[in-house]
C-alpha cells in the first residue's frame, strides 16, 4: 500500500498540525519542530508498506524531531528506523552518541528510546522502519550503533544504500506479491548493516548470505555500463568466492553472462528509442553500455528483438 503526503495540498493554517500528525503516526508521540512560517513548509512523503517493513521517501524542511522520554507501551510498537541520507545534512543524538550524516550515509535509531534529530535546511532521505521484534536484535546491541554514521565507503553500507534508494524510487510499481518477497531481504539487510557495524560477524553472516542475491543484482545494475563487470569483480566486492556468486545466481535461475547482456541490451534499446539520445551514434550507445564491438552488438540486438538497432531506432522515430 502506497501513500503520498504533500503539504502543498493543504491550506497554510492546516499544515503544521498535519505534519505533526504524520510524524506521530509513524514515530509515536514525539516533538516536531517546524519553521515559523507555515507558507514556507515543504514536506513530501511517499510511504509504502513492504510486509512488516515501511519504506518512506521524504523531502522536507522540518527543523527537528525529539523524543524526550521513552514511549508508553500503548503509544507504538517499538521499532528501529534506518535513515539513508540522499541530500542535505542530518544530526542525530541518542544514548550519549552523536552522528552527522550526509549524502550516501546511513544511520540507525531505536525509536523506543529518547533521541534528537535535527535537519540542516531541506533534506531528502529514505527512511526504512521495521518493528524491533522482527529485526531480532537485543536492545543493548542496537544501543551500540544508534545515531552513529555508517559511511557508504564500506561496501555493505553502499550496497544497502543503493538497494533502499532504488526500492524507494520504484515503490509505486511494487505489487502486493513482490512486496511480500522483498520484506525479508529488507529486514536481513538492516540486520546485516547493524551487526557488521559492530564487527559481529557471527550475527551478520546469516543476513549477509540471505541478501546476497539482492545485493549482487543491485551492484550489477549500478555498474552495468562498465566493461570489466566480471564474476571475479562482483565476488571481490561482496567478499565471497566466484563459485558462491554463480551458485547464488543459479539458484535464482540466473546465468550471469546472459543476464548482464540482457540488461545492457534493454538500456541500449531504451536509449535508441529516446529523443534525448538521437544525436548519439548506435556504436556510441553500444559502447556506453559495455559492448566493445558494434557488429557483435548488432547481432545480439537483432537476435533478442527481431530487428537491427538501426531499424529499431527508425521505427521509434517514425511513431
Amino acid at each position: 500500500m502506497a501513500i503520498r503526503f504533500d503539504v502543498k495540498s493543504l491550506a497554510p493554517g492546516d499544515r503544521a498540525d498535519a505534519i505533526r500528525e504524520l510524524s506521530r503516526s509513524v514515530n509515536g508521540r514525539i516533538e516536531v519542530h517546524l519553521p515559523r512560517d507555515p507558507a514556507h513548509l515543504r514536506v513530501v512523503a511517499d510511504i509504502n508498506t513492504v510486509g512488516a517493513v515501511e519504506v518512506s521517501g521524504i523531502h522536507w524542511n522540518v527543523a527537528g524531531l525529539r523524543r524526550a522520554t521513552a514511549p508508553a507501551k500503548e503509544d507504538m510498537v517499538p521499532h528501529v528506523f534506518l535513515v539513508l541520507q540522499e541530500s542535505g545534512v542530518t544530526r542525530f543524538s541518542q544514548g550519549g552518541k552523536r552522528g552527522v550524516i550526509r549524502a550516501g550515509d546511513l544511520a540507525l535509531i531505536d525509536n523506543a528510546k529518547p533521541y534528537d534529530i535535527f535537519f540542516d535546511g531541506t533534506v531528502r532521505a529514505v527512511v526504512v522502519r521495521v518493528p524491533t521484534h522482527v529485526l531480532g536484535l537485543r536492545s543493548s546491541l542496537l544501543g551500540q550503533v544508534a545515531a552513529a554514521r555508517m559511511g557508504s565507503e564500506r561496501p555493505l553500507i553502499g550496497a544497502a544504500a543503493a538497494f533502499f534508494a532504488r526500492l524507494a524510487r520504484h515503490q509505486a510499481a511494487v505489487g502486493e506479491a513482490e512486496a511480500s518477497l522483498l520484506a525479508q531481504p529488507c529486514v536481513d539487510l538492516i540486520r546485516a548493516v547493524a551487526t557488521t557495524s559492530l564487527d559481529r560477524d557471527d550475527l551478520a553472516r546469516g543476513p549477509l548470505h540471505n541478501t546476497l542475491l539482492q545485493r549482487v543484482e543491485e551492484y550489477v545494475r549500478l555498474h552495468l555500463a562498465e566493461s570489466d563487470l566480471t564474476a571475479a569483480r562482483i565476488a571481490a566486492e561482496h567478499h565471497v568466492s566466484v563459485r558462491q556468486i554463480y551458485l547464488t545466481l543459479s539458484r535464482a535461475g540466473i546465468t550471469l553472462g546472459d543476464w548482464v547482456r540482457t540488461q545492457r541490451l534493454e538500456e541500449c534499446r531504451r536509449e535508441l528509442a529516446s529523443p534525448v539520445h538521437r544525436f548519439m551514434t548506435i556504436e556510441a550507445i553500444a559502447h556506453r553500455w559495455g559492448f566493445a564491438s558494434a557488429p557483435h552488438f548488432s547481432r545480439v540486438f537483432k537476435a533478442a528483438y527481431g530487428v537491427s538497432p538501426r531499424e529499431w531506432r527508425s521505427e521509434q522515430a517514425a511513431d
